[in-house]
């Protein structure tokens, strides 16, 4: 188990350790064996509340508090011809966090709902902010990254929170207060 800074970084049976121990499920050693096979089957039920946490996390917890990384050199771009520019970023990321294009003036950092009045704003070559007030619409598995000022378009930034390798859990020690109780996962 890793923990630097306060970051852990584990693997799935450590991650299940670490819940068994914050659920107090886990059995102090002794020297005898006792077999029960009528019973839930906790470490597969854990798991699955495990896998379900940590995914609600990489979608809501802060930045600060999850893998973020910068992944420019993996998304694919595609200048349109109303200057805006369609991203795809690679399928391990779970939301954006800052973007930059080169002849932009500043990243951005709050990415717009499609429906938003802010979205509809940027749509129009008018209206749309320019390369002092770029502007990022989230359509979920692509983004349209509106003002482009350079051609041809060039990430300058692209970090965004990342879903790390299967089977592998990084998050900030501060969200283990996040981990449900045994009581509220057996209610269900």
């Amino acid at each position: 188990m890793e923990n630097s800074n306060q970051f852990y970084n584990l693997n799935e049976s450590e991650m299940l350790a670490l819940w068994k121990q914050l659920m107090h499920l886990d059995t102090p050693r002794r020297d005898c064996a006792v077999e029960w096979d009528d019973g839930v089957d906790i470490d597969a039920l854990l798991t699955t509340h495990i896998k379900q946490w940590y995914a609600q996390l990489l979608n809501t917890a802060p930045c600060h508090l999850l893998p973020v990384q910068d992944v420019k050199s993996d998304v694919l771009l595609q200048a349109c011809i109303d200057g805006t520019v369609e991203a795809t970023p690679p399928q391990y990321c779970v939301r954006p966090v800052e973007w930059r294009l080169n002849g932009w003036e500043r990243s951005v950092t709050t990415f717009l709902e499609p429906s938003s009045r802010e979205a509809m704003v940027q749509l129009n070559k008018w209206t749309r902010g320019g390369a002092c007030n770029p502007a990022v619409i989230d359509y979920g598995s692509r983004l349209l990254l509106v003002s482009a000022a350079v051609t041809p378009p060039q990430l300058i930034t692209a970090r965004c929170v990342v879903r790390p390798a299967s089977g592998t859990y990084q998050f900030h020690a501060s969200l283990l207060n996040t981990i449900p109780t045994i009581e509220s996962i057996t209610k269900r």
